[in-house]
């Protein structure tokens, strides 16, 4: 698979959202955005996906921000269609868990979609899923493998967001994999 946007979550978090979890419209792709966390540094920027916005930050120095920006503008900036078809992916995803028709085996698809986009695996390590009382799929959360680097990154999918992450459970290499270095 050729490199893809993986660059954008190396030693960092991303998420992609709308801010309109809730407001009962349809998912607005144009106001999608992508909020990058740094580890260890604090503060997040937020990037239009799809626009011209400016960027903006929070709490972050602006040594890092510049910095961010100038990687996030390039990558985003390198293949519109990519990114058009990331925007889709993400609208469908939200519009779908939003309106309650997410499904396991459509969340699973979404998630291996969002691993190629990334640069990680499509198999999953594991998965979990949660469910509200009425059975409906809330939430879906899926580990995956970066070869490249040997790490472990998280996709978390539901109506608000959807996160490329570190792990937040305890879930290691070691324990994925108990003989490896």
């Amino acid at each position: 698979m050729a490199k893809k946007l993986g660059s954008l979550i190396n030693g960092q978090d991303v998420t992609f959202d709308t801010h309109q979890a809730g407001d009962g419209q349809r998912t607005n792709w144009k106001n999608i955005h992508l909020e990058k966390r740094l580890h260890g540094r604090g503060g997040k920027a937020r990037f239009p996906l799809l626009g011209n916005e400016e960027p903006s930050n929070s709490g972050m120095s602006d040594n890092d921000f510049s910095q961010v920006t100038r990687e996030v503008k390039k990558i985003l900036k390198k293949d519109k269609n990519l990114i058009q078809n990331l925007a889709k992916t993400i609208v469908t995803e939200l519009e779908r868990f939003s309106n309650g028709e997410a499904t396991s085996e459509t969340a699973k698809e979404a998630a291996k979609r969002f691993a190629e986009y990334f640069d990680l695996d499509t198999d999953f390590l594991r998965v979990v899923e949660e469910y509200a009382k009425n059975r409906r799929l809330t939430t879906i959360t899926t580990i995956h493998l970066k070869p490249n680097e040997q790490t472990l990154h998280e996709i978390h999918i539901s109506k608000k967001e959807i996160t490329i992450q570190k792990p937040c459970r305890h879930n290691s290499l070691k324990r994925i994999y108990p003989h490896s270095n």
